[in-house]
């Protein structure tokens, strides 16, 4: 029997945490804004901005990836480029030499992003990274392409602050995007008070992501958000939760959702599956996604126990993005709790690349 009281006791938070990977979430919004007066201030060279003509790639894998698919959702309505996140060893044919290329590599020595920043290379493709070091540090300084190095020392998933705001920072100087900077201000702003209601020090009582997390923390979540508005917030928690965690989680989104998971869902009897259902509402969704819905929870919610549903919060759309990721990273810390793992260690990913490496 697992003992919820746990999340209020600091000693055996502690005792479990030896890494303190929950005061990293706590530290997200200074990392933010610490990654993006990196990003906005580190000038990047006029060459590399006029020379980035065609579309945005980011490349990256993993924790550093998530903050590409974040800038895709972001500036999907707004943003009068194409915008490809890879997550591979190669870029696609498509790409030409007029396509800016940002590789994001927290360690520097992911070796699917240095291969691919190789790729661009040959390509002619202007190059930006943001990174702590490692190889892909050495790699900018031999080719001489721009890079903007954020702090080193954390797993690359608890980097997210800094590489996501210096990324912004970036993107806002190429492109001349001036609702950047509005937008991180007042996302700054809320994540500070989402850290306020779900800090440690907040009894469980009132604390909705340890609340969140005594309901998920043993069974499979399934996670609904809505594609090109928040479908980057469900890829994180999910995420958050394999790593964090260690949770086998599902991310889907509407509108294709309606089109195939709901029709398993809608058959399946509540004392035969252990599935809990995460519910993204934003405000500022389509009326048609709205209407799906209401009507898909009224279709499948009896069957899967009832809905969690999370509220985005804020104006910009950055920062109800942004809101959905902090919250979930806060669930995906308690929840490992309960299920007494340390949240940092991801030995299985350690034991692959050792392999690979060999």
């Amino acid at each position: 029997m697992i003992d919820e009281t746990i999340l209020d006791d600091s000693s055996k938070l502690t005792a479990l945490d030896p890494l303190d990977m929950l005061g990293k979430v706590e530290s997200l919004p200074q990392m933010f804004q610490e990654g993006y007066r990196l990003g906005s201030t580190n000038t990047i060279p006029a060459a590399t901005i006029k020379s980035a003509k065609d579309g945005l790639v980011i490349c990256g894998m993993g924790g550093s990836a998530v903050s590409g698919d974040i800038l895709k959702n972001y500036l999907w309505e707004s943003f009068d480029r194409s915008i490809l996140v890879v997550r591979n060893y190669a870029l696609p044919k498509s790409v030409t030499g007029k396509a800016l290329v940002i590789a994001l590599s927290y360690s520097g020595d992911t070796e699917e992003t240095n291969a691919a920043v190789k790729d661009a290379l040959k390509r002619g493709c202007p190059v930006i990274a943001v990174t702590s070091g490692g190889k892909l540090a050495l790699l900018s300084e031999k080719e001489k392409f721009p890079s903007i190095l954020i702090p080193a020392g954390l797993p690359p998933r608890s980097a997210l602050g800094y590489l996501l705001g210096a990324l912004l920072g970036v993107v806002e100087q190429v492109f001349k995007i001036e609702a950047i900077g509005k937008d991180v201000q007042e996302t700054l702003k809320e994540l500070g008070k989402i850290k306020i209601e779900n800090q440690r020090e907040v009894n469980q009582r009132i604390n909705p992501a340890k609340k969140l997390a005594a309901k998920i923390f043993d069974k499979l979540p399934v996670i609904f958000g809505s594609d090109g508005l928040n479908d980057s917030a469900g890829y994180r928690w999910k995420t958050q939760l394999n790593e964090n965690s260690k949770i086998t989680a599902l991310s889907v989104n509407f509108p294709e959702l309606n089109h195939n998971e709901i029709v398993n869902l809608s058959v399946l009897k509540r004392a035969e599956h252990n599935l809990c259902l995460v519910l993204f509402r934003d405000d500022k969704d389509s009326e048609r996604n709205k209407k799906r819905i209401e009507i898909t929870k009224s279709l499948i919610g009896i069957q899967l126990g009832g809905v969690n549903e999370i509220i985005a919060k804020g104006e910009s759309k950055l920062s109800r993005l942004l809101s959905l990721i902090y919250f979930g990273d806060f669930v995906s810390v308690y929840a490992a709790y309960l299920r007494g793992f340390d949240p940092t260690p991801v030995d299985v990913i350690t034991k692959l690349k050792k392999e690979l490496n060999r």
